[in-house]
């Protein structure tokens, strides 16, 4: 095998496990809820204990953010509230939900593309917006109700989707922004959204110190094991492969999301969930696979862009 094949390989493989990891990042944020910190805390406290690491970025980023400052603060408070609905509709509805209703994203893009910025279209991508929202009729009628949205987290699942895709346009037109005032943007940026949920939640669900002490360790580990390695395996990763590639093993996210929360969610799972989680992943596979340039925003939760 040779040095290029090898590094393709690798990266392939390192994209690959972030969406398996992302797919089950439901688990520890159950743990936090079983401990007394509910889904929109436990995202603000999971942006908290990213601090160590955002300031020293800050720091070193310092050119690059006083030169993009404006597009940043926009970019990192769309990123962050994408993410923390993301997050915290884990807490409202079902993993199997949450996953797929995010992953509308591809379909949403091509909405917007069409009918936002007045580009053409082909009739093969309109067809897979066609079939992710069947996709996503079937998963909503499950119980023979208005294929609707039945719940908060429901909501917030479609919306971080909606609002992920139009930031993923706005990212990809800005590739010049670097890695590090991209994750800057995001860690800083994502804390205001995610406080303002957290605190919207109400007094009710603030945790009291007892819930704090035996949860810090699981916020902390969740930061400095999960988020902050899955983004620099994924930066690392992106570089070497190409877009349509990194879409396509990102959903293994959907796999591992899918098939642990039918064995340990307990959560409502059957056909239409099965059928309609399977048509939305269709048509995001579709979707790449016949935009224009094979360059479509991909459906990373993780939302900071790769350095161009």
């Amino acid at each position: 095998m040779t040095g290029n094949a090898a590094q393709t390989w690798a990266a392939s493989a390192g994209v690959a496990l972030v969406g398996a990891a992302w797919g089950i990042y439901w688990l520890p944020l159950r743990q936090l809820q079983a401990l007394g910190i509910g889904g929109e805390w436990a995202t603000a406290g999971i942006f908290i204990a990213c601090l160590p690491v955002a300031l020293p970025l800050a720091f070193l980023a310092r050119r690059e953010i006083r030169a993009h400052l404006r597009l940043l603060i926009w970019l990192g408070l769309a990123n962050g509230a994408a993410f923390s609905l993301y997050s915290n509709a884990y807490a409202h509805t079902s993993v199997f939900n949450v996953i797929f209703l995010f992953y509308l994203s591809p379909v949403w893009s091509v909405l917007i593309a069409r009918f936002w910025q007045g580009e053409r279209v082909g009739a093969a991508r309109m067809g897979c917006v066609a079939l992710g929202l069947a996709g996503l009729v079937a998963m909503l009628s499950a119980d023979g109700g208005w294929p609707i949205p039945r719940n908060l987290g429901d909501w917030m699942a479609l919306t971080c989707g909606l609002v992920w895709a139009v930031t993923a346009i706005a990212i990809r037109r800005n590739e010049h922004i670097g890695v590090a005032a991209n994750a800057v943007a995001f860690f800083l940026g994502g804390l205001g959204p995610a406080l303002l949920l957290a605190l919207l939640s109400g007094a009710t669900h603030v945790p009291d110190r007892l819930a704090v002490a035996a949860g810090w360790p699981w916020l902390v580990g969740i930061a400095w094991l999960g988020w902050i390695p899955a983004q620099l395996l994924l930066f690392w990763g992106v570089k070497r492969i190409s877009p349509v590639r990194t879409g396509i093993l990102l959903m293994t996210e959907l796999i591992s999301g899918a098939l642990t929360a039918a064995w340990l969610s307990g959560d409502p799972f059957g056909w239409p969930q099965v059928v309609g989680g399977a048509m939305i992943v269709l048509a995001g596979i579709g979707d790449m696979a016949t935009s224009r340039d094979g360059s479509g925003p991909a459906p990373i939760p993780a939302p900071i862009a790769p350095e161009s």
